[in-house]
C-alpha cells in the first residue's frame, strides 16, 4: 500500500460516509434512509490517530457538524474545544480505513496463519488474532498482499449478534501510497456503513501535529453502547391510580393495570431494562397479573426488550404487519451470550391490530396512527384517565412537527378526547400543548 514511502508522514483526504439507518427507517426492510456525512481526515502518527471533521445530513435537519479523534482503544467527539469519551461501540468506523487496521494487526503479538479460503472470486491468506472484542480474521490477497476483508462476529442488543465484514476495494493511488476508494461495513450481509474516497495527500507530520494528539485516558471504564442503550432504573411518575410512566435517560415506557391485567406500552433497550420494568411492575401492582406488551414502533431500540417478555410468557400486540419482523427477533439464535429465551424457548402469542380496536373491556383503545409518516405504528388511549402513549410520534412539544401531526389526526379520526399525553422522549404533557400545535 505504500507504508514505507509514506514514513512518518500523515494521511490528509477527503470522503462521504454514508450510513443506512435500518434500525429507525420508516420500515424494517429496506429501503432504509441514509445519513450522508462529508467529512476531511487526517490520519497517521506513532499511534495511528484519526482525526475527523464532518457536516452530517439528516432528514429534516440542517447539515451539522461533528469532529471526532479515535486510536485503537478510544474515541472522543470535540464539543466546543471540549474532548468527550464515546462509548466503545463508536470505534466501528475505524476499520473502514485499511491502514488504520494494518497498523493496529502490526501492533498484535498474537496473529496467526489460519489458511487460505476463497472470497471474492480469488484465494486469500487469512490471519487470525485475539482481541478484547473476541477473534478477528484479515484476509489478504495473496498476489499482492492488499487487505481485502476483515471479518468477525460482534454482539448486538437486537440480534444478540451479527457477522460483520469490512470491505476494501477501488484502490487508488495517489502521492506514491495506495487506499481504497470505495470501504464497506457489512453486517449479516447488508450494507450498514459505506465510504467513497475523494483525493488524498501526504503531509508532513509538523503540519498536522495538533490534529493528531489524543486526549488523557478516561478516567473510568467506558461503556459499550451509547446512553440511550444503556438500561437505569426507571423512575416513576403517576398518571394515576392504575397508570404510570416508566423513564430512564434513554426511553420512557407507559404500564396499567386494568380489569386485572398488567398492559405495558413498549420494550424498549433490551433484557436488562425489560427486567428492571418487570421489578417495578411487580412493586406497582403486587399479585400475579397476566402481562400483555403493546409494541407501537419498530425501531430496533423499540423492541430490544422484546424477547425478555416472550421468555417470561407475555402476550405481544402490534400492528398486523409487524408480525413477520417480530416474528424475526423472537426466531433469532443467541449463539455469542444466550439471553433468556435463547436458554427457555417460549411460544410466542401475537395479537394483530391493523384497525381501531377496544382491548381490556374497552378500557383501551389502540389506533394505527397512519399517518404518512407513522405507517404500521400504534398510538394506546386508556379511556378511564384520558391518557394518550403517542409512541414515537410526539417528540417535540414546542414547535409544529408532521409526527405530531400524525398523531393528532389519528386521535381526531378516532374521536378521542384525550388530557393527557406521553411518549418514548416526552414526559407527561397536556394534550392542549399538543392541540395548540395544530392550531
Amino acid at each position: 500500500m505504500g507504508v514505507s514511502r509514506a514514513g512518518d508522514r500523515v494521511i490528509h483526504f477527503h470522503a462521504a460516509l454514508i450510513s443506512e439507518e435500518n434500525y429507525q427507517s420508516d420500515r424494517y426492510y429496506p429501503p432504509f434512509f441514509s445519513a450522508i456525512t462529508n467529512t476531511e481526515n487526517w490520519f497517521g502518527g506513532p499511534n495511528a490517530v484519526e482525526h475527523i471533521k464532518g457536516q452530517t445530513v439528516f432528514p429534516g435537519s440542517e447539515p451539522f457538524p461533528s469532529e471526532t479523534l479515535r486510536d485503537s482503544r478510544f474515541s472522543y467527539t470535540v464539543r466546543d474545544n471540549k474532548t468527550v469519551s464515546l462509548p466503545h461501540s463508536e470505534l466501528q468506523q475505524r476499520y473502514l480505513n485499511p491502514w488504520a487496521v494494518i497498523g493496529d494487526w502490526s501492533q498484535a503479538d498474537d496473529v496467526q496463519f489460519a489458511g487460505r479460503e476463497l472470497y471474492r472470486d480469488y484465494l486469500r491468506v487469512v490471519l487470525a488474532r485475539n482481541t478484547p472484542d473476541g477473534k478477528q480474521q484479515l484476509f489478504l490477497d495473496e498476489k499482492t498482499g492488499f487487505p481485502v476483508k476483515l471479518d468477525f462476529d460482534e454482539p448486538h442488543y437486537l440480534w444478540g449478534q451479527r457477522h460483520v465484514e469490512y470491505i476494501y476495494s477501488t484502490w487508488i493511488e495517489q502521492s506514491g501510497i495506495q487506499m481504497p476508494g470505495a470501504s464497506f461495513r457489512m453486517a449479516d450481509g447488508d450494507v450498514e456503513l459505506s465510504e467513497t474516497l475523494g483525493s488524498f495527500e501526504l503531509i508532513a507530520a509538523s503540519d498536522a501535529a495538533a490534529k493528531l494528539e489524543m486526549p488523557p485516558q478516561p478516567s473510568g471504564p467506558v461503556p459499550d453502547l451509547p446512553a440511550y442503550l444503556t438500561a437505569k432504573p426507571p423512575k416513576v411518575t403517576q398518571v394515576s391510580a392504575n397508570t404510570y410512566l416508566l423513564t430512564d435517560p434513554g426511553y420512557a415506557e407507559a404500564v396499567t393495570l386494568v380489569n386485572g391485567k398488567v398492559y405495558v406500552f413498549d420494550a424498549t433497550q433490551g433484557e436488562e431494562r425489560a427486567r428492571l420494568d418487570a421489578e417495578q411492575i411487580v412493586k406497582l401492582f403486587p399479585g400475579k397479573h397476566k402481562i400483555n406488551v403493546v409494541i407501537t414502533d419498530l425501531a430496533w431500540p423499540h423492541v430490544a426488550g422484546l424477547r425478555y417478555w416472550v421468555a417470561n410468557g407475555a402476550t405481544i400486540i402490534s400492528h398486523r404487519s409487524a408480525q413477520p419482523f417480530l416474528e424475526k427477533i423472537v426466531a433469532r439464535q443467541w449463539t455469542l451470550k444466550p439471553d433468556q429465551l435463547q436458554q427457555h424457548h417460549a411460544k410466542f402469542n401475537f395479537v394483530g391490530i391493523d384497525r381501531q380496536q377496544a382491548i381490556a373491556g374497552g378500557k383501551i383503545v389502540l389506533l394505527p396512527i397512519d399517518g404518512i409518516g407513522s405507517e404500521i405504528a400504534l398510538a394506546g388511549f386508556i379511556a378511564d384517565d384520558r391518557f394518550l402513549w403517542a409512541s414515537d410520534y410526539v417528540q417535540d412539544i414546542e414547535n409544529p412537527t408532521a409526527y405530531a401531526t400524525d398523531v393528532w389526526n389519528a386521535v381526531q379520526r378516532a374521536h378521542l378526547q384525550p388530557k393527557q399525553v406521553a411518549a418514548e422522549h416526552v414526559p407527561l404533557t397536556d394534550w392542549e400543548k399538543i392541540a395548540s400545535l395544530q392550531r
